[in-house]
Parts: C-alpha cells; structure tokens; sequence
C-alpha cells in the first residue's frame, strides 16, 4: 500500500481511535498518524497543530484546510510546503507570507497571486523573479537570493 492509498484507506473506527488514544491528540476526530494535535479532523501524519482539517504530514499549523507537508501556518487552504504562512490558498513552496493565492516560492509576500519566485511583494498579480514588485530575471534574483542567505 502506498502512502497516498494509506492515507484515502476507509480506516475502521477502532482502528482510528487506536491510533488517536497513542498520540497524545485532544479531541480530534477521524485523523490517523498524527502527535499532538487538537480539534483536527481527517488529517494524517501530522504534528501539534489545531483546529485543522484534510491535512497531511504538516507541523505547527492552525485553521488549515487540505495543506500538505506545511508548517507553524495559519488558516490556509490548499497549500504544500509551505512554511509561516497565513491566509494563504493553494501556493506552494513559500515561506512567510500572508494572503497570497495561487503563488509559489514566494518569501515575505503580502496580497500577491499566480506569482512565482517573488520576493518582499506586494498587492501583485503574475510575477515571476521579483523583488520588491520587480522583475529582477531568473539570474539575478537567485544570486540575490543567495547573498540574503549568506
């Protein structure tokens, strides 16, 4: 059994309390692998998040919706990897940003949507390689990247 055929598998109720009753969860209904979460609902694999639903492997997140692998997020929708977001739906890859849609591999990005790759954006619409709402070019933006983080 794969994991995505693990994690769909109609579980029977013991099964799924068994699994609850040995992860210090509270109050959690129909979720299976996770540790330390509360008030959550079908989510799988997951740790010390709350009040979250349809999520799998994430970590520190509140309010989400269908998120995978994110972590210490807040009520989000749709999102994967995704790291300090809040208010996000369906973006990937990003880090610390808040209200942004359809975005992905964005850092510190407020109001942003279909943008990739952006940078300290805001209030954009379909950017790609930017800092600061503007186009830097693939190369530049990564070397830029790169000295931020050195």
């Amino acid at each position: 059994m794969n994991k995505k055929e693990l994690n769909t598998y109609k579980w029977s109720k013991e099964i799924k309390e068994s699994f609850n009753k040995n992860s210090l969860c509270t109050d959690c209904s129909d979720c299976f692998y996770c540790s330390d979460c509360s008030y959550c609902t079908d989510c799988s694999g997951c740790s010390g998040c709350s009040g979250c639903s349809h999520c799998t492997d994430c970590s520190g997140c509140s309010y989400c919706s269908g998120c995978t692998g994110c972590s210490g997020c807040t009520d989000c929708s749709g999102c994967s990897y995704c790291s300090g977001c809040s208010h996000c739906t369906d973006c990937s890859g990003c880090s610390h940003c808040t209200d942004c849609f359809d975005c992905s591999h964005c850092t510190d990005c407020f109001d942003c949507s279909h943008c990739s790759d952006c940078f300290n954006c805001h209030n954009v619409k379909g950017l790609k390689y930017a800092i600061c709402n503007t186009r830097v070019g693939k190369e530049a933006y990564f070397n830029k990247m790169k000295e931020l983080k050195d």
